[in-house]
């Protein structure tokens, strides 16, 4: 039995991560707030929302998730007097086998890293504190290999979720409701200053993974992005599709939102959008007549988003319908139609795209993790919701090869548009009403129904 006595004096001891989040909305609305430019291209993006003649401004909020992979972490270790081996489900073999080294006293030379099936990565076993916590007990006892699992409650308590993040979006349109300015704030704590601090400052305070996805393709004569961080003291890492799970759920919807303001159809907007990005024109057009787009739906509706993630351009389609008793959504469908670039394994891109569309589908609909002082509320698959195998949609996925492209990355790039896509077809299905919050939870739908 261990005698443990907890801190009181670390500052993620007032975290609370209900609180933080309407906090850093209130970041992200004040502009005198300015951040560090992570991206600019055209004109002066604020100048021309100043001068426009109409201004679209919306927030979007996304709590925390974390990976929850179907195998807790878990490694093995042994470590001899000049040599260390390990055995892990690791994302980081290189990193792996630095860090075993410094520990057990040798070069990178003398170690061996195993690489097992992962059992789910997602971001989270390119982390190695599980792998560190084998190699440290294997030192105690040297020559004999011991074994570390976590168990689920220690997977989920001490993970290192998506960071908590707030975007506040402005787009200026003109009198004829074409877009002049684009202006995209983000509010979140740093991945890159946890895992390597060298390398966040000679980036000069950005950092790509939690504000990637937010350059995108549709055409704006003037784009700046900001990326305003925040240290709370919770560590935060990658998930999948990283920061382009969230990025893109806030600019398909306030594209939507615009679309709506000049009273055209979503997907002619967006076509209109990319008149010169015939790789993403070509999946728009793809999904939409696989969902039979313009066809009416009797108590359900469509949704459309689009992500240009990981090289990937990736068309997605939604249909739900809607309780508006109990605010629980439910898909049926989700269409995806996708351009790879070179298509090396199809079969292999039909699942990793499936796949990610559930993990999008279950971390908008319900994937929450909320910190109450510092302590994580959930801690197993009855307190952190996942999709259930009786929710699941039905998914269609058309793979649409451009072998004159490089292969693009697959394992996340069907995540980014399912929440989106979910959002804008509620939206359709009761009027304009918007979703601005990942997860839409049940409450947080009919407080949007009623407000």
């Amino acid at each position: 039995m261990l005698n443990i006595t907890w801190t009181n004096s670390s500052s993620v001891r007032r975290y609370n991560s209900t609180r933080l989040v309407e906090a850093y909305r209130d970041v992200g609305r004040d502009l005198a707030q300015a951040g560090v430019i992570s991206h600019t291209q055209g004109a002066d993006a604020a100048a021309a929302i100043a001068g426009a003649a109409r201004v679209i401004a919306a927030d979007y909020l996304s709590d925390h998730v974390h990976h929850v992979t179907m195998e807790p972490m878990n490694a093995t270790a042994l470590v001899s007097s000049d040599s260390v081996e390990v055995w892990a489900p690791t994302q980081g073999p290189g990193t792996a086998r630095d860090l075993a080294a410094r520990i057990g006293g040798t070069t990178p030379d003398k170690v061996k890293v195993h690489t097992t099936l992962l059992g789910g990565g997602f971001g989270r076993r390119a982390e190695q504190d599980f792998v560190i916590e084998a190699v440290l007990l294997a030192k105690a006892v040297q020559g004999r290999p011991v074994k570390v699992i976590w168990s689920r409650e220690d997977d989920v308590r001490h993970g290192k979720y998506r960071p908590l993040a707030a975007q506040h979006l402005q787009v200026g349109l003109d009198a004829s409701g074409n877009i002049v300015g684009w202006h995209h704030r983000l509010v979140a704590d740093s991945i890159l200053a946890r895992i390597s601090k060298d390398r966040f400052q000679r980036a000069g305070g950005q950092d790509s993974l939690v504000t990637d996805g937010t350059i995108h393709n549709y055409r704006v004569p003037a784009h700046l992005v900001q990326f305003i961080r925040q240290d709370n003291g919770q560590d935060v890492g990658s998930w999948r599709a990283v920061g382009n799970g969230y990025t893109k759920f806030a600019i398909e919807c306030v594209i939507d939102e615009v679309a709506a303001a000049k009273a055209v159809d979503p997907v002619a907007f967006r076509l209109e959008l990319l008149s010169e990005q015939p790789r993403a024109r070509k999946v728009i057009e793809a999904v939409a007549a696989m969902a039979e787009w313009d066809r009416p739906r009797d108590g359900r509706a469509l949704g459309i988003a689009y992500s240009d993630a990981f090289e990937a351009h990736c068309a997605e389609v939604a249909e739900v319908s809607l309780d508006r008793e109990s605010g629980e959504i439910r898909v049926h469908n989700v269409w995806c139609a996708i351009d790879p670039g070179v298509a090396i394994q199809l079969l292999n891109i039909e699942a990793q795209v499936a796949g990610a569309i559930v993990h999008g589908a279950s971390h908008a609909l319900y994937e929450q993790l909320n910190i109450v002082d510092g302590e994580v509320q959930e801690s197993n698959l009855d307190t952190y919701r996942v999709m259930r195998m009786s929710e699941m949609p039905q998914i269609h996925v058309r793979i649409m090869p451009t072998p004159e492209n490089r292969p693009a990355g697959i394992g996340e790039a069907g995540l980014p548009p399912v929440g989106p896509a979910i959002a804008n077809a509620v939206a359709r299905l009761t009027g304009g009403v918007r979703l601005r919050h990942y997860p839409f939870l049940p409450e947080r739908v009919k407080a949007a129904l009623s407000s």
